[in-house]
């Protein structure tokens, strides 16, 4: 235990020349003139800085959430809940009225009204949009039209129940600047409806004051993020006060914080970390035997208990509690390995097989706990070659058909577990990506789904495509994403939901 404790001051140790960078920064750089401001210490700002459609994931997102509203938000529980439309009804799940909030307006004085939702429509179905996150992530947007200022209506191009949920992350722009600007200068200067207005969009530094003009006006003056990639840096930058609040540290890392009277936070975030099966190259895996034996051989709870301090939840399926359609009564895998080895050779695999599997990793954590999965994967007779990659090379790979691997990390993202399957079961809705996994067998089921006229309707569709995968795996699914935020004692105010950051809520004691 001696030794552990030298190991890790002596990591902190390493980061303290990063941390006094940080300080440094943030006194050459002196910030806004206000008196409460949040400095924020996060892995990554992003390279597309203020604009608009790009970026949906934390911690890239965060800086945007706090410039921009959207058109819905999701609750934890999975239901919707107003944004800047207060409103919404459909007859088809095909054209959708929603009734918009008023009195709300754009950072630079213009009025928030129905034309901002045309307009951004008209932009998203443009060439340059076609690839972005948000364009693509509401393909299914054809055309919009204002039916008074406060009053829009949207036209799908295919029947969706749960666009009230889809359109969560649907940010709105002030269309004349996004349309009159230049695009570099637009995204260091971004103009949204949200609590906080941009003065300086640095390579690694982003500093904002309050619109206090928002309806979401913020109890806070001003907010910086500090991007500080290594954890061990971040940990260091709030003991030492270079931030305030960090994002993304290690369960390790609470008796550093609690020592300086802060607190490390676990925040469930909307993911399902699990491990896919490339079954369009013909391995091994294409058997959805050899895939329920992995998934048997593969010990979460003592993962969990090991490496992740016995916070996160091992599920059974691509959803988690309050996306749409999870089922609590589908239950995780158990750990089984005399099971995995009797499928092995019911598959053919008497004497086990050969897998490589294509990992990236935030950090050490990720790391250990795929390590520990091949050692459990290695006991049922199954030796992996783990190939770790830069996680943006690694979804490259995937989704554009350069993977030979025949496992692959990926996360499920969102409250709707059925948007991912344009990656899966071969119903790519993109024409340049790629599927990494078909099922015939779901494709039924997923139409039915899918073209459900209320949410209502389609929820026990929904849970029987997951009761399938429970039986037929598309991966070797894991759990909950977590991750871990560090406050000292001045922060209040911190409530996430479903990983949006409401930086209006957000408080600093002087």
């Amino acid at each position: 235990m001696k030794f552990r404790v030298q190991l890790k001051l002596s990591r902190l140790t390493r980061a303290a020349l990063f941390s006094s960078c940080v300080s440094l920064m943030l006194v050459a750089q002196p910030g806004l003139s206000a008196d409460k401001i949040l400095t924020v210490g996060t892995a990554f700002i992003g390279p597309n800085r203020g604009h608009a459609y790009q970026a949906i994931t934390m911690p890239s997102v965060m800086p945007l959430t706090a410039i921009y509203d959207t058109i819905t938000v999701v609750e934890e529980d999975g239901s919707v809940g107003p944004g800047l439309a207060l409103s919404w009804e459909s007859d088809d799940a095909v054209i959708w009225r929603m009734t918009l909030r008023q009195g709300v307006t754009f950072s630079n004085g213009v009025p928030f009204t129905s034309d901002a939702i045309v307009r951004s429509v008209e932009h998203m179905r443009s060439t340059e949009a076609g690839m972005w996150s948000i364009s693509t992530t509401l393909y299914q947007v054809a055309k919009a039209r204002a039916i008074d200022d406060h009053t829009v209506e949207i036209e799908l191009n295919q029947r969706d129940a749960l666009f009230p949920i889809h359109a969560a992350v649907w940010r709105i722009p002030e269309p004349e600047a996004w349309e009159t600007m230049p695009r570099p200068d637009y995204q260091s200067n971004p103009v949204g409806t949200g609590p906080f207005v941009v003065e300086r969009w640095g390579e690694s530094r982003v500093d904002m004051r309050a619109f206090k003009g928002s309806w979401r006006a913020p109890k806070l003056d001003g907010l910086t993020f500090i991007e500080i990639p290594d954890q061990t840096a971040r940990l260091q930058a709030i003991l030492s006060d270079a931030v305030d609040f960090v994002v993304g540290l290690g369960p390790d890392d609470a008796a550093y914080l609690e020592s300086e009277g802060g607190q490390l936070i676990l925040r469930n975030m909307p993911t399902v970390q699990f491990l896919a099966f490339m079954t369009v190259n013909g391995s091994a895996v294409v058997d959805p035997r050899v895939r329920l034996a992995l998934n048997h051989a593969v010990n979460r709870d003592a993962i969990i208990q090991t490496l992740l301090q016995g916070v996160a939840k091992p599920l059974s399926q691509l959803a988690y509690p309050g996306a749409f359609g999870y089922d609590p009564d589908l239950l995780p895998y158990e750990y089984d390995p005399e099971r995995a080895r009797a499928l092995l050779a019911e598959a053919g695999y008497p004497d086990g097989l050969n897998l490589i599997a294509s990992v990236a990793s935030r950090g050490a954590n990720d790391l250990l706990y795929f390590q520990q999965i091949a050692l459990d994967l290695a006991k049922v007779g199954v030796k992996v070659e783990m190939q770790g990659k830069p996680a943006f090379r690694n979804m490259q790979d995937l989704f554009f058909g350069k993977a030979d691997s025949d496992l692959h990390s990926l996360l499920v993202r969102g409250p709707d577990p059925i948007a991912a399957y344009r990656h899966r079961v071969c119903l790519g809705i993109l024409p340049d990506r790629f599927p990494y996994h078909c099922d015939d067998e779901l494709l039924p089921l997923l139409e039915q789904a899918r073209t459900q006229v209320t949410a209502a309707a389609a929820l026990p569709f929904y849970r029987a495509v997951l009761a399938h995968e429970r039986a037929s795996p598309p991966g070797i699914i894991l759990w909950q994403g977590v991750d871990f935020d560090g406050l000292t004692a001045k922060v209040s105010g911190y409530a996430p939901v479903q990983d949006v950051m409401n930086f209006e809520d957000f408080d600093i004691a002087p």
